[in-house]
Order: structure tokens, then sequence, then C-alpha cells
């Protein structure tokens, strides 16, 4: 309750403080040409963003709190970017692949087993008619992942992302089927919205949406724009208290048929 005080009042603190700058600029820069001021908004915004940083660094940290960064849609030409700053910043993810996608790009599919990443599937069309064509047509889709990595590995999953989640479009005999034969449904806790925005918007919805939980799940795609924004990510996450490790098959799965993707 006494830290839930503390914040307000930074937070109104910094609120009065910006206030007070745009006064201050708008006041002693009134004549400026267009293309300066927009270098002062980006300027104020840049501000604030540290600012939230710093409140952020010191009153999330936990040293129970997860997260799990997910990555869907690759092996792509961008996973050795991926993999690159994975590796810089000593993170495990989880990538969930597509079947034509593992053969197109089979030393990357390796490269995430070899450096001990989670390996998983999203399927082979992703396309929600072809998924759900007849209740076992999913359970087909992922049973050819699998044995497309078991041929470029030698290893299997039962880890798997439903195209668009397991909800609203997953028939429950689908669902059914798939949880039968063991495979472990994940769905995401945070989306980070990284297939129609920018590098900014993303560091923007990890900075507002990854605050409170104590287990997060973060859905990124192999996008370049994703690609640029992942250092930020991993540095936000990891300010906040949380450690990054990848989902296993002894993780239990969060999903929407589950309900446990609020906390």
């Amino acid at each position: 309750m006494e830290d839930n005080k503390k914040i307000l009042k930074i937070l109104a603190s910094m609120f009065l403080v910006i206030i007070f700058t745009i006064g201050l600029i708008f006041y002693k820069t009134k004549n400026i040409d267009l293309e300066d001021s927009s270098k002062l908004s980006e300027s104020i915004i840049d501000t604030t963003y540290k600012t939230s940083n710093e409140i952020n660094k010191g009153s999330e940290a936990s040293e129970n709190k997860i997260a799990y960064i997910t990555i869907d849609d690759g092996p792509s030409k961008y996973t050795s970017q991926i993999l690159d700053i994975l590796d810089k910043n000593n993170v495990k993810a989880t990538f969930f692949m597509l079947n034509n996608n593992m053969k197109l790009h089979s030393d990357e599919v390796n490269r995430m087993i070899e450096e001990g990443h989670g390996v998983g599937f999203h399927g082979v069309s992703h396309e929600v008619e072809e998924l759900y064509k007849t209740p076992t047509s999913s359970l087909e889709e992922f049973e050819t992942c699998n044995k497309t990595l078991y041929e470029l590995s030698g290893k299997t999953s039962k880890l798997i992302r439903l195209p668009y989640g397991s909800k609203p479009y997953t028939p429950e005999e689908n669902y059914n089927n798939l949880v039968e034969k063991g495979y472990l449904i994940w769905d995401w806790t945070l989306d980070t919205l990284d297939w129609k925005s920018s590098k900014d918007q993303i560091v923007s919805n990890i900075l507002y949406y990854g605050r409170e939980k104590e287990e997060i799940v973060v859905l990124m795609h192999e996008k370049e724009q994703s690609v640029e924004a992942l250092s930020d990510t991993i540095k936000i996450l990891k300010e906040r208290g949380y450690t990054l490790i990848p989902i296993t098959e002894k993780t239990y799965p969060k999903n929407f048929w589950i309900g446990n993707t609020e906390g």
C-alpha cells in the first residue's frame, strides 16, 4: 500500500514536470518552424520514456517474476538476427514455427535447438478454414510439423500455438483432439501487436502492458520492426525484474480455454 502511494506521488510529480516543460518550451520557441517543433515533441516523448523506465525499474522488481518471449511465423530471413540478439542478452525464447518455413530454414531450426530455445509449431496452413476443416485436420497439421522437425533435427515437440489463438476460432472437438494427443496449447498474456506496429509502438505496448503480472507470455512475430524492438523489449522486462526463460514441455500451458491468461 505504501509503495502504491509512492508510485502515485512520483507519477503526479512527473506529470507536473512534463506540463511545466511543455509550457516553457512553447513560451521560448513559439516562433520556431514546423521541423524544429517536431524535434521538440520527440524530445519530450523520449524524456517521458526514460522517466517511466526509472519508475518501473525501482517499483516492480520481484525474484519470482517470469517472462516467456514467444515468436511466431518463423523461421525466416530475420531468425539469425533474432538469435544473435537473444544470445547477446543471454536470453532464451520460444519459437512457434510454420511447417514450410522450417523446411526452408533448417539451419536456423537446428541453431534454435542447439542454443537452448524452446521450439514448437504454428501449423501448416495458417488458415482457419483449412485448420478446422474437420475435427482432426488441426491435429493432422501439427503431426505434419512434428514429422518435419524430426526429419530436420531428430527432435519432436508437443508445444503448439494455434493461429489467431485458441479462441474464438477453435472448435471444441479440435481442441480436445489436440489435448488428448498430448499437445500443449499456448496463447499469450501480452500481445505486442508487432505485426502491424512500428518499433516505437511495440516498445510502448511493452511499457504499458508488461507491468504487474508475475508471469507473462509475450507474443511477437518474425517481422523487421520486431527485430528492431527486441533489444528494448528484453531490457524493459529485465529492468522490471522478470527472468526470461523458454517454454518447455514441463511448463504448464497458458491458453484461453484454460482461462489462465489474466495473471
